[in-house]
């Protein structure tokens, strides 16, 4: 039923199984608004019901009373939906209204599960039990089980009562699907007792936030029982989000844990009751940003929403006298539009994305009646609203032009290399050493000066790294200290994390060189296994000359030496690896820092450097492990 815009009102029938909805002529709903993009969303019927889709519209989807903007959504009878200015009510007859209860996992049917890799015949039968897997179709099952064959990573584990299957602040970059048994989400108490968040049965899934954004595990999980779990790698999730109704489920869940995730690891939501909690995050937005410069909130509009930074960054700029100044940064959970609220005036100043972020949104009414029940909230929003004031007062248009450099990619590191000119005789023996582990150097001796301080090119082991994201084997990961390293029994040499990587700080080595400075290090640490690939012929380093390297000279023949190392014969070994600074991932050095004579070249926390500087942002922050 179209209730909004006038000139559509009215009923509009159809048993097609995919219906779409836009200003578009061809829509089967057709809303002649310009507020509606032309293709704005997709309804498909599915096992599961019907699912609503967004197809990347201008003003997004919004359902109930108060409105929530979904992706995607599983609708029920009588549900408003709002597309733009437009506003839709969902009638489903009977018939078609009547979906069953999803079942969760029969146990009766999960022990014939036993091996780490189940044949996909019995690994279907079970996750087909499961609400996440209950609406596949063939297609989807065909592309899901494709995946399986060829990814390792999904797996089932096992544990026992009492078992850890994942620790808190640990990186495990996996959905996670439990099969059989109980599973006890768990944060210690400031006495040290343990107290539970959350707990799963079977057919549950949890972990979706932490896979999706890269972060470390919010909470401990451990099994109260015989406890079987169906993990999905990061880059396999996108084999389960096939099927409209399972994205729909994600969707819904991605929102859930990432408010516990917030609110358990934020102090201010120390005190508030879960209860509460629960009622804000389903009257909450989360605002999802792709990219750096998109406004969040303008300064001088009136303030109506208070906004907490989910994840990545945000800048902070006041226009004054013809100029813009940049104030601050905002991390994961840092607030602001608080003051505009609290005091009825306009905003004070723009908020605008410094790269990828996630913003909590939270209504002028909410906000009202969190502050109202719990005054030790607003308490802790004005003292740190103080202090951010008074650290806006203190930026000199130079400080301003520094941070504005820093918002380049800086302030999103988590471990940077900086040499202190002070103390740089300029012997370039950090370079030479890195050559060495490496094969070529990944640290360039150029960069941005703040200060007395230089920060060379070289990996900044991103609090949002594109590389990891862009990498299509899960071959980059991060270690529980925060670090990003290259997995390379998993890397198919494809370069697609040197092309991803926006500061150029990945480069592609030839296997031969790769090798030989894999073979050195193993000679300095003989008792610690590097990964070698197969020694590359010696026709293939390029020895043939510039006539074979400009493809006028063929090589002779040449039988592949056997692998080093114990490595798989089916290994396939890529023309070029990928190569960066993992803070010499296995030894027992940073080489670059070693190296350096006088002391000039170090590996800092940026927070610690802007600290140091006075450039630092004011406010809460979740906490994420530290690099090395």
């Amino acid at each position: 039923m179209i209730v909004e815009p006038a000139q559509d009102a009215g009923a509009v029938t159809t048993r097609r199984e995919t219906i779409l909805i836009g200003r578009h002529p061809a829509s089967q709903v057709v809303l002649r608004d310009r507020t509606v993009s032309r293709r704005h969303a997709i309804v498909t019927r599915t096992p599961a019901g019907f699912v609503i889709n967004d197809q990347s519209s201008l003003n997004a989807i919004f359902i109930g009373d108060p409105p929530v903007r979904v992706s995607s959504a599983i609708l029920r009878h009588g549900d408003e939906i709002r597309l733009g200015a437009a506003r839709l009510r969902v009638e489903i007859p009977g018939e078609l209204g009547r979906v069953a209860e999803a079942p969760v996992a029969d146990v009766s049917a999960v022990p014939t599960l036993t091996e780490r890799r189940p044949a996909p015949e019995a690994l279907r039968a079970v996750l087909a039990r499961t609400p996440l897997f209950r609406a596949f179709g063939e297609e989807d099952w065909g592309a899901f089980l494709s995946g399986y064959a060829r990814e390792d990573g999904l797996h089932v584990e096992y544990f026992r009562p009492g078992e850890t299957i994942c620790e808190a602040g640990k990186y495990q970059l996996s959905l996670c699907l439990l099969l059989r048994g109980a599973v006890d989400a768990r944060t210690p108490e400031h006495d040290g007792t343990a107290l539970v968040i959350a707990s799963y049965r079977p057919g549950d899934f949890f972990g979706l936030i932490e896979a999706k954004r890269a972060l470390p595990r919010a909470a401990t999980l451990v099994a109260v029982s015989e406890a079987a779990v169906f993990h999905v790698p990061r880059h396999q999730i996108r084999y389960v989000e096939h099927n409209a109704a399972a994205r729909a489920l994600l969707a819904a869940r991605y929102k859930e844990e990432a408010w516990r995730v917030m609110a358990a690891q934020l102090d201010l939501f120390e005190g508030v009751p879960p209860a509460f909690v629960a009622e804000l995050m389903d009257r909450s937005e989360i605002l999802f940003f792709d990219k750096a410069g998109l406004t969040i909130a303008k300064q001088g509009t009136v303030g109506d929403s208070f906004y907490i930074v989910r994840d990545g960054f945000a800048q902070v700029t006041r226009a004054d006298g013809g100029s813009e100044r940049v104030l601050a940064y905002l991390r994961a959970g840092e607030f602001f539009g608080e003051m505009a609220l609290l005091e009825g005036k306009p905003l004070g100043a723009s908020v605008v994305t410094a790269g990828k972020a996630e913003v909590v949104k939270i209504t002028r009414s909410d906000f009202a009646e969190l502050c109202g029940k719990h005054p030790e909230v607003e308490r802790r929003i004005r003292e740190i609203a103080a202090k951010r004031k008074e650290a806006a007062e203190h930026v000199t248009p130079e400080l301003s032009e520094d941070l504005r450099k820093w918002g380049q990619g800086y302030i999103q590191a988590d471990a940077l290399l900086v040499m202190d000119l002070e103390l740089c005789i300029k012997c370039d023996l950090c370079v030479q050493a890195c050559e060495t582990l490496h094969g070529e150097s990944r640290l360039i001796r150029r960069g941005m000066q703040l200060g007395k301080y230089l920060v060379p090119s070289a990996c900044r082991h991103c609090d949002d790294p594109l590389c990891m994201f862009a990498c299509p084997t899960a071959a980059i990961q991060r270690r529980p200290e925060g670090e990003i390293f290259i997995e390379y029994d998993l890397c198919v040499g494809c370069g697609a994390c040197a092309i991803a990587c926006p500061y150029d700080n990945i480069a592609m080595i030839e296997t031969g060189k790769f090798d030989a400075a894999q073979a050195r290090k193993q000679s300095a640490i003989p008792d610690r296994q590097f990964f070698r690939p197969y020694p590359v012929p010696k026709h293939e380093e390029g020895q043939g000359g510039w006539l074979q390297r400009l493809g006028l000279l063929k090589p002779a023949s040449v039988r592949p030496a056997e692998p080093e190392g114990g490595h798989d014969p089916a290994h396939p070994v890529p023309p070029r690896y990928p190569i960066k600074c993992d803070l010499c991932d296995g030894l027992p050095y940073m080489g670059c820092v070693h190296a350096c004579p006088t002391g000039a070249a170090v590996r800092v926390d940026p927070r610690t450097l802007l600290k140091e500087t006075g450039l630092v942002s004011i406010g809460t922050r979740i906490k994420k492990a530290e690099a090395v």
